[in-house]
């Protein structure tokens, strides 16, 4: 007699065949995409990486120059994005990158739903007060709108570097440790 659990797993194995991995471009971005693709790659799963541009709202007393800029931003962030993915095509991993506009988890969550992705992979940036206080950080958003698992990736050497700096804070007549 087998298990109810033994049964399940019979009838459902772990595929994942298409990986989403969202990324804000900045200088973590590399190592999250990096992340990603040794997933797609173990799985032979196919590999998007997605940048979602949200323009600035612009009153309208905008001049031609400041629509030049935001063009030149939008064209740098497209190029940024295309070498990202040219690095981890490199890589043998089956990829090809997708740049949005609009509401980063909305788009993410959209884009996921219908590429019928099989997980979705993001950083956390560890956001500040005022990162969470503007919602800055998009992971939760996704977090609770993706049709699909959310693995957060946390770089290693951030999280070190962080992990020393925790104030639990004072305890009356203990000894402080010092800060390296």
């Amino acid at each position: 007699m087998t298990s109810l659990t033994a049964e399940i797993s019979k009838d459902r194995s772990l595929s994942i065949e298409k990986v989403l991995v969202a990324v804000n471009l900045s200088e973590h971005s590399e190592a999250t995409a990096i992340y990603a693709a040794e997933i797609a790659k173990s799985f032979h799963a196919f590999l998007t990486i997605v940048y979602v541009y949200q323009p600035v709202a612009l009153c309208e007393y905008v001049s031609e120059n400041t629509c030049t800029v935001l063009e030149e931003q939008r064209s740098d962030l497209q190029r940024m994005l295309d070498e990202l993915t040219r690095k981890i095509q490199k890589t043998n991993v089956r990829c090809q990158s997708a740049f949005l506009i609009g509401e980063p988890a909305e788009q993410i969550t959209s884009l996921a739903r219908d590429m019928e992705a099989d997980l979705l992979v993001t950083a956390s940036h560890h956001s500040t007060f005022l990162g969470r206080l503007f919602n800055l950080d998009q992971t939760l958003n996704l977090q609770h709108r993706a049709p699909c698992p959310v693995l957060i990736y946390h770089e290693k050497d951030i999280v070190e570097t962080n992990s020393h700096r925790r104030n639990f804070g004072i305890v009356r007549g203990a000894k402080q440790p010092e800060l390296v």
